[in-house]
């Protein structure tokens, strides 16, 4: 009767009882308003796990302030129960700001971050108020009745060890019970074990937990799908649009040209020792590359300017307020259903996928690693070997998420706000697009050929008139709209990019150079500064918070095209470095994407950071499990866990080519 009342070792386990029960309210209680505040949910599923999951942690924290003297236990009670509180505060604060969570790996950026954007961050606590106080209960508790749950007692040693075994025996009894979940295509067993989704392992298993499997993700890296490569079945040429319908230029022995390069894979496969690398060499070689078709080469020799716009979206365009805008995305190439997923840093994310054609890995950030890398395919580093003038530029601080480092490693000279862009918007937030392209177009203007990188500011939240210089500088052009003030002030800062827009084709005419530039166009992300409701102002109904949030617009221009060029088909920013590289004629090797040119006939795949994804079949909810076929049949089981094994691996293998810095050691 060792736990029995009237047992002489009950103190003693009391001592670790107490306080290790308090730890289990506070922190359940703590995971649900979490779960409650950023996804206005909570499974059965989710409950059950995030309370097993719960347990192993309360009572080690219960350990250690059980476990020493009185005095200091009643210290780290409330210094552990702050630091709890504050950790699951924040981050259901962040998840409300970015629409994404925050790992330990990232607290070094969140220092720059808060240092950017602090006044942006104590405005959404305010916001939240209601989450502060819920978060806050637990700590005035700890003070208030920590002599109750730790007492006088004092511990052998012994017993301590004991009550770890015990920790980690809830935790292997938990992780058990996760395993026997193994039913649907996306299990609870397989999101633990393989997949990398924070928002699924939050929603399921809690955030302590997801912060276990973000550290495991780090330090071990992301494991690609158990089962033997999946290759696509190819889709039938005549069932796509006559616009991009496959066209396939024969080698002179009769082959059609592939986007490949001469890369040995028999012999990264035979010398390799390492098991990541060597599942890697596997699955690199059995995709099939991307034969060259009708637009391989369109627009080659021409000069590009490529612009990734701050929270662009399709619902800032109009043809009286955006003429400029309106008329770019209306008559080149027309992209019916394009997506621009979020990420897990946000900005930065967003660029890495676009300018890369890689997922970036969860908990770390991805472009500033990759400034160790080689990449080779990155659009400056294939014009420049074309003999181009390379450039970026950003109308923000030069080494901003380290952007100083990825990007002259992406092959271009880099200016920004602090490194060669001198700017007199640069002392407010956010700085002027129209005058980072009045300072930048003279810089490039003139040379024979360019190929020029941009990154935009000015539609930054927050959309107030006070936290936002162009809100404020275009308002009165949007004053009279009905809509809600945050969403016309989101539309103000928008007329900032169409005129920096407007003057970049004024400038491109008086050179001589506009007919011979193409301009390319993609947001970074939608913008996430805008609630769903205010968001839904704006299309004019509630909007699929799954999948139609993302639906935007890719713009790619020439003034040369006679006719605009209509692409039914679904396709991502993913997509985006792949096409232009075909669109130019450039070399690239289309199995060491992700993405695939949206004018070939390679099936179309939308990748959503949280697995869900859009495909030539239907599309996929992870949150539900469920595969909806655009036909309207009943999925094949197995059809569709073949289809998740594929974004599983391209997450995977992703991370892979950032880790192992992959392009180098492929290409020599």
């Amino acid at each position: 009767m060792v736990f029995s009342r009237g047992n002489a070792l009950w103190p003693h386990w009391r001592r670790l009882a107490a306080p290790s029960a308090f730890f289990l309210a506070v922190l359940y209680y703590e995971e649900l308003v979490l779960k409650l505040s950023c996804f206005q949910s909570l499974s059965p599923a989710g409950a059950v796990f995030t309370f097993l999951f719960s347990i192993p942690l309360s009572l080690l924290l219960g350990l250690l302030c059980g476990g020493v003297s009185p005095r200091k236990g009643r210290f780290f009670l409330v210094l552990c129960t702050a630091l709890l509180s504050v950790w699951l505060g924040s981050q259901a604060i962040y998840y409300r700001l970015f629409k994404t969570f925050f790992s330990l790996f990232s607290i070094t950026k969140m220092l720059m971050v808060a240092e950017s954007f602090g006044h942006t961050a104590a405005g959404e606590v305010l916001l939240n108020w209601f989450v502060v106080v819920l978060m806050v209960i637990p700590i005035a508790l700890a003070v208030l009745f920590r002599r109750r749950i730790v007492g006088e007692q004092t511990l052998a040693h012994p017993r301590r060890l004991r009550w770890v075994l015990l920790a980690v025996l809830a935790q292997l009894v938990s992780m058990g019970i996760v395993m026997l979940c193994g039913g649907g295509v996306l299990s609870l067993r397989y999101i633990y074990t393989q997949a990398a989704v924070p928002e699924l392992e939050v929603q399921y298993f809690g955030m302590v937990t997801q912060t276990q499997l973000e550290l495991r993700r780090v330090f071990f890296g992301i494991d690609p799908d158990d089962e033997d490569p999946i290759q696509s079945d190819p889709v039938d040429p005549d069932s796509l649009p006559p616009d991009v319908s496959a066209f396939q230029p024969d080698d002179p022995d009769g082959q059609p040209r592939v986007h490949a390069m001469d890369i040995d894979f028999d012999a990264l496969v035979q010398g390799e020792t390492d098991e990541n690398l060597l599942l890697a060499n596997q699955w690199f070689a059995q995709r099939e590359p991307t034969p060259e078709n009708e637009w391989t080469g369109y627009f080659e020799g021409k000069n590009l300017i490529w612009i990734v716009a701050e929270s662009f979206s399709t619902a800032a365009l109009d043809p009286e307020r955006t003429p400029t805008l309106w008329k770019l995305s209306h008559q080149g190439f027309v992209f019916d259903h394009f997506y621009t997923p979020l990420w897990g840093v946000s900005t930065s994310d967003g660029e890495y996928v676009t300018t890369t054609s890689l997922i970036p890995k969860s908990g770390v950030w991805s472009y500033s690693l990759s400034s160790e890398n080689y990449m080779p395919f990155s659009l400056g580093s294939q014009f420049r070997r074309e003999s181009y003038r390379t450039l970026a530029f950003h109308d923000y601080l030069y080494d901003y998420y380290d952007r100083n480092l990825s990007h002259p490693n992406m092959g271009y000279e880099y200016y920004a706000i602090g490194q060669g862009l001198q700017m007199e918007s640069a002392g407010q937030f956010p700085p002027s697009d129209l005058e980072m392209m009045e300072k930048a177009v003279p810089m490039f203007v003139d040379e024979d050929q360019f190929m020029v990188y941009m990154l935009t500011v000015s539609g930054h939240l927050n959309y107030t008139l006070e936290e936002n210089a162009m809100s404020a500088r275009h308002y009165d052009e949007v004053k009279d709209l009905p809509y809600s003030e945050p969403v016309k002030c989101y539309l103000a800062s928008q007329l900032e990019l169409e005129a920096a827009m407007t003057s970049l084709l004024d400038q491109l005419e008086a050179a001589g150079q506009l007919e011979d530039t193409v301009i390319v166009l993609s947001a970074d992300h939608y913008p996430y500064g805008l609630t769903d409701e205010e968001y839904s102002e704006l299309l004019g109904h509630p909007v699929d918070p799954v999948f139609e949030i993302y639906e935007n617009t890719l713009i790619l221009w020439s003034a040369g095209m006679e006719e605009p060029v209509h692409v039914d088909k679904y396709c991502s920013s993913l997509d985006i470095l792949p096409t232009l590289s075909n669109l130019f004629g450039l070399e690239y090797d289309s199995r060491l994407m992700m993405g695939s040119d949206i004018l070939s006939d390679e099936p179309a795949l939308i990748i959503f950071a949280n697995y869900s994804f859009i495909n030539s079949a239907g599309w996929y909810d992870s949150t539900t499990d469920q595969f909806t076929r655009w036909d309207g049949a009943e999925p094949d089981p197995q059809e569709v866990a073949e289809m998740v094994a594929d974004v599983q691996n391209r997450v995977a293998y992703s991370a892979t080519v950032l880790d192992y810095d992959y392009y180098r050691l492929a290409l020599g």
